[in-house]
């Protein structure tokens, strides 16, 4: 029997959670011939009764388990913080909110046994505003485009992987973790499952502008360092621009062409400036090798 082990981080939950609960069990049932699950639930210091709900059904089965971590870390930190203290042969990250469908489990395990090392979800279409879909779906683009490593395109956190590639993922120390670009990273047999992402069952979304920024933030620093590398691309440009100002300025034409260098080569000083003081930063912080997220005795036993 193998131990399967589903990661679910939550933050003020409280109406999805039995839910979620519920097509859990019917699905333990399915997989009890070859399976044993064990659901793991990541407490972002929720503020409702999410915590309180988890700790009864905690109470209830002896194959659920949760932590809460002292604040809100963050969706990713959470991930990671849980990847780095859970056990298993398998693993599952799912949300609750039914976004991402249960049953598509079932698949997982089901291509899982073919010989994939990782089975994900790809996201073809999702129920939400049109105008953060395409938004969504320009910046996967964008940033494949850019990246200095693999990006699998409207993959999602969503998916199964083995022990072996959840080392693979911990191994990195990134104090802003993106963890879909890591699965990506790591390499390994996958495939992909095409669904459509539904909408959640119950409750608000927690995920607001401001955090898609910040996720879209964390994203392309940890994929890419291309605005690093601008400056190479342009030197050659750059190169020939003031020799033809140069040239121009011997024969002394009525254009100032010297003001225009200095305005040019002051702005592209003030990006590539930029962008350094935001990567240094990330370095410094990662060389400090600090935990992604601490827990408070607010937790069940841990398998």
């Amino acid at each position: 029997m193998k131990e399967l082990t589903i990661i679910c981080p939550i933050y003020n939950e409280e109406e999805c959670i039995p839910i979620f609960i519920k097509k859990i069990k019917e699905l333990e049932k399915k997989l009890s011939y070859n399976y044993i699950l064990n659901i793991y639930f990541s407490n972002n210091s929720s503020t409702d009764n999410s915590y309180k709900i988890i700790k009864e059904y905690s109470e209830k089965y002896n194959n659920i388990f949760y932590f809460t971590l002292s604040k809100n870390f963050g969706y990713q930190n959470s991930l990671i913080y849980s990847l780095k203290n859970v056990k298993g042969d398998l693993f599952i990250i799912i949300d609750v909110d039914g976004e991402d469908p249960p049953e598509m489990i079932l698949d997982f395990v089901k291509n899982y046994e073919k010989g994939y090392d990782i089975v994900y979800g790809q996201r073809i279409d999702r129920k939400e505003n049109y105008l953060i879909k395409q938004s969504r779906k320009i910046f996967y683009r964008i940033l494949k485009f850019f990246s200095d490593d693999e990006i699998i395109l409207d993959m999602a956190e969503f998916s199964i992987f083995t022990d072996e590639v959840r080392l693979s993922i911990i191994d990195e120390l990134n104090s802003f973790p993106f963890l879909r670009s890591s699965i990506a990273k790591v390499g390994y047999n996958s495939l992909s499952i095409p669904y459509v992402r539904e909408k959640r069952v119950s409750g608000k979304s927690n995920y607001s502008f401001v955090n898609m920024f910040k996720f879209a933030i964390a994203g392309i620093l940890s994929s890419t360092t291309w605005p690093l590398r601008i400056p190479i691309y342009i030197f050659p440009i750059w190169t020939i621009y003031f020799f033809y100002i140069l040239v121009n300025f011997i024969y002394e034409t009525d254009f100032d062409y010297i003001k225009m260098f200095l305005i040019i080569t002051s702005y592209m000083a003030i990006f590539v400036l930029t962008f350094l003081s935001v990567y240094l930063a990330r370095l410094y912080k990662n060389s400090l090798a600090r935990s992604n997220a601490y827990i408070i005795k607010k937790k069940s036993k841990l398998k």
